[in-house]
């Protein structure tokens, strides 16, 4: 049950990344950047349900993932246990981008204004899905 889970859960975040991929190609920063941080999210679900530990409802799921590295590291790849604070710092920002993102009719934010931290988390929620993808492999084995 679990294997399968954690598959459908990189599944989604594929989606949520091809997506976000789509929204930025046609300008649409703000949905590419909700998009961006949804992806990481879901992938660092599928990584806890690989772990077979009970995920938060909830968006920000840093102390869950934080606690999981550490608890789990010997279980991880090493190179996701060795990305640990570069994925969820960037977990954090994209949680911090993702309400202004969302709201962008309510906040004094532009969406054109949002390009370069598109472009800049793309690279980085690219880089961690691979190491999602990666852990939830070895875990699911």
């Amino acid at each position: 049950m679990e294997r399968k889970a954690a598959l459908d859960a990189l599944d989604d975040a594929l989606r949520w990344l091809n997506s976000a991929k789509r929204s930025g190609d046609s300008g649409d920063y703000n949905l590419g950047i909700y998009g961006l941080e949804m992806s990481t999210e879901i992938a660092l679900k599928g990584v806890l349900i690989a772990l077979k530990i009970d995920y938060p409802k909830v968006h920000d799921i840093l102390p869950v993932i934080r606690l999981a590295i550490r608890e789990h590291s010997s279980r991880l790849p090493g190179a996701f246990v060795n990305n640990e604070y570069f994925i969820l710092d960037t977990l954090r920002e994209l949680l911090k981008l993702r309400g202004p993102a969302g709201y962008t009719f309510s906040s004094n934010i532009k969406v054109a204004d949002l390009k370069e931290d598109y472009k800049r988390y793309l690279r980085d929620v690219t880089q961690i899905l691979e190491l999602c993808k990666t852990s939830i492999a070895l875990l699911n084995r």
